[in-house]
């Protein structure tokens, strides 16, 4: 289903949201659990690491930046890499949590638990995000600051219902607006394409060459450079750097790694270089850009390698 940036939110969708849970995870490896039946929208947001999840069957990937919005009443598995174990926030929203309820900091994961069921929560439509949706969230967008204070927000203050509830609604609203923007790749890309954007994910911290991914498809630079620009706009090199300045933006804001590691970690090694393409990229430093754009000082500390109890995570 095609959507465009014009459309908005419907004026109701939300109203009666809120948040009920919300925590950060640093999966062990080969760490894997079931949750059989969990009552409420969720919100999980792959950071780091990789892996995968089974919901309802169906096994879908978890990659660095990937966003799910999982559906009401779901069967999830969790599975993460044995070499890269996901570190994840996540958000459990009551999509319908009925007013002058009382509000409950916690969803059932379980039939038979207590809430199970319960008349006063129960799940609503969101336009365009049924079943498992997967996006893209990069950690200056609005959505991806929302759900870190909300994470930082459950765990750290009281949790007034009300601040809940408003919460709830801000959520859903940037949730429905990141949808109706993310651009679905299109289908008409050739393979040799694909092949080439799969490997520059896998290896852009390297600075990969024109040379190797010519030969990565058996074709001339020149072929390359025409995939790129005929294609996506942009030079082969200028997609590798706006790749790399993106996950320098991501540890940027989503870490406290000091500003040469983080070059180090995007692949551009050399501080005074990173620097200035940063700044040239951009319009500012990267320290000012943590400074003016870095909602928090750090990120919640995860649960390392501790086992949560069987069938729960938090």
């Amino acid at each position: 289903m095609s959507r465009t940036k014009k459309e908005t939110v419907p004026p109701a969708t939300g109203m009666h949201a809120a948040v009920c849970r919300a925590g950060a995870f640093q999966f062990a490896a080969e760490q894997r659990f079931t949750n059989g039946c969990v009552q409420r929208r969720g919100l999980f947001w792959c950071k780091s690491g990789r892996g995968s999840f089974v919901v309802d069957g169906r096994e879908y990937p978890l990659e660095p930046q990937d966003l799910y919005v999982l559906p009401w009443g779901r069967k999830i598995s969790y599975l993460p890499s044995a070499r890269e174990p996901m570190f994840t926030t996540h958000v459990h929203l009551v999509p319908w949590y009925r007013p002058g309820a009382r509000w409950v900091a916690n969803v059932p994961h379980e039939r038979g638990e207590a809430g199970f069921d319960s008349p006063d929560r129960r799940d609503a439509d969101w336009p365009g995000l049924g079943g498992v949706v997967r996006l893209r969230l990069e950690a200056d967008r609005s959505l991806a600051r929302l759900i870190d204070f909300a994470v930082r927000w459950y765990l750290h203050s009281p949790r007034d219902e009300a601040e809940a509830r408003a919460l709830g609604l801000l959520l859903v609203r940037e949730v429905l607006r990141q949808a109706a923007q993310t651009v679905v790749p299109a289908r008409s890309r050739p393979e040799e394409l694909e092949r080439l954007l799969v490997q520059v994910e896998r290896g852009f911290q390297l600075g990969p060459r024109i040379g190797e991914m010519a030969a990565l498809v058996g074709r001339s630079r020149s072929h390359v450079l025409k995939l790129f620009r005929r294609h996506l706009g942009v030079s082969a090199k200028q997609y590798v750097i706006a790749r790399q300045l993106q996950e320098a933006r991501e540890l940027l804001l989503g870490t406290t790694l000091p500003i040469a590691e983080v070059g180090k970690a995007a692949g551009l090694a050399d501080p005074y270089h990173f620097s200035k393409l940063f700044r040239r990229h951009v319009g500012l430093s990267p320290r000012a850009f943590r400074a003016a754009q870095g909602p928090f000082a750090a990120r919640p500390e995860p649960s390392r390698h501790r086992r949560s109890p069987p069938g729960r995570w938090t």
